[in-house]
């Protein structure tokens, strides 16, 4: 009988990692490409936290990926050189503290323990793969895992606020210009004033700073800069908060910026629910969709679900926010979704304009001319929230 030698080429059954010599110019990302791996792969292998490179540094390439060649086509990046870059000036503006698996004790629940920790709850729900009704199964013994704390730091005017969030100082300004109102002398504050003590916001909430609700305990007497400490502490619990929408960190990174400044705000303003309870608006953002994502940002209702005119002009400014994406040249369909939005939060002005003429002891004016002083001031602010894209009603 002939023998037959099947001679393949051994194979060991772990390739040995490659050493890559940092060069001049090079960032993870163009050297996870050239490997065909990810970045995170690439940073965990070198066990590294940051961004940062050093020249003649000495990176482990996982055995994962191989270096591309002329016949290969390495996958696509997880992120890019422009994020990598972003999130290295949101570094310096972003105190990052972790923590190690608690266990849970008697008469703990996640809410306490999320105080304790000074993270959001739903986060250490989505980190656990645990919900509500599941997570009332817990038990003292059980251990959870507990997501970093994030903390502002080094943040001395709305700019550093911008680049801690990785957003336009534009947009920062304008939310703060939104939320502060006017002084009581009926000029706008300047984007180096701010509500160092308290007032009542229109929904009748005791607030402070840019719009932050306050909570039992809290400092009522704030220097300017920790009010915009506390300005991006809350816009950092809604980024969070929106990773946990969207179904993780990876899904909120791969959103135009406009998008996000977009879902930040609408956040910011009314909560997570003004999200997940508008139907197909997670599914259009993980999706791509865009602008038929934008077309669904019009949710009016308050927590109570009773329309307003004025969440109707807010909504207008999330919408114009979000269509920055298109430089300019923003699809018909968003300008007639702006026109409808501003239709109806005028016929909502109508009816509130009523109900507070009622109200008026004496009054000197008509209803009609009340309602026209209205919207006079409603019309300025909405042709300013939506960038001019809308037609305004007169009468």
């Amino acid at each position: 009988m002939t023998e037959i030698n099947f001679n393949f080429k051994s194979q060991s059954p772990q390739q040995k990692p490659e050493g890559h010599k940092v060069k001049a110019g090079e960032t993870l990302y163009s050297i996870a490409k050239t490997a065909g791996i990810s970045v995170e792969d690439l940073k965990r292998a070198n066990n590294l936290e940051g961004n940062t490179l050093s020249i003649g540094q000495i990176l482990t390439i996982p055995s994962g990926g191989t270096r591309t060649d002329r016949n290969e086509i390495s996958m696509m990046p997880e992120i890019s050189d422009a994020q990598i870059e972003q999130n290295n000036t949101r570094a310096r503006y972003i105190k990052i503290t972790r923590h190690q698996p608690y266990t849970i004790q008697k008469g703990d629940n996640p809410s306490a323990i999320a105080r304790k920790f000074d993270v959001e709850e739903r986060n250490i729900l989505s980190l656990n793969g645990l919900n509500e009704q599941t997570a009332t199964r817990l038990q003292p013994g059980d251990v959870l895992k507990i997501p970093d704390s994030r903390h502002a730091k080094n943040i001395n005017n709305l700019n550093d606020a911008a680049k801690a969030m990785g957003v336009s100082a534009d947009f920062i300004k304008r939310l703060k210009r939104i939320e502060d109102g006017n002084k009581s002398d009926g000029k706008p504050f300047t984007d180096t004033q701010f509500h160092n003590t308290p007032y009542i916001d229109d929904a009748g909430n005791r607030t402070i700073g840019i719009g932050h609700v306050l909570q039992r305990g809290e400092k009522t007497r704030l220097s300017n800069k920790e009010v915009l400490e506390l300005f991006v502490n809350d816009m950092l619990k809604m980024e969070e908060n929106l990773w946990s929408v969207l179904g993780g960190k990876k899904n909120y990174d791969k959103l135009p910026q406009s998008i996000k400044e977009a879902l930040l705000d609408m956040t910011f303003n009314k909560g997570t629910a003004i999200i997940e309870d508008t139907k197909g608006l997670v599914w259009t953002l993980k999706s791509g969709k865009y602008e038929a994502a934008i077309n669904l940002m019009t949710n009016n209702k308050t927590q109570k679900g009773k329309e307003m005119s004025g969440l109707s002009k807010r909504r207008l400014f999330d919408i114009s926010t979000a269509a920055k994406m298109y430089k300019g040249s923003v699809p018909q369909s968003i300008i007639n979704t702006q026109q409808k939005v501003y239709n109806h939060g005028v016929e909502l002005l109508r009816k509130e304009c009523a109900l507070g003429y009622k109200k008026l002891k004496n009054p000197k004016i008509s209803q009609q001319q009340y309602f026209l002083n209205q919207l006079a001031g409603y019309n300025k602010e909405a042709l300013e929230f939506s960038d001019g894209k809308i037609k305004t009603i007169n009468r």
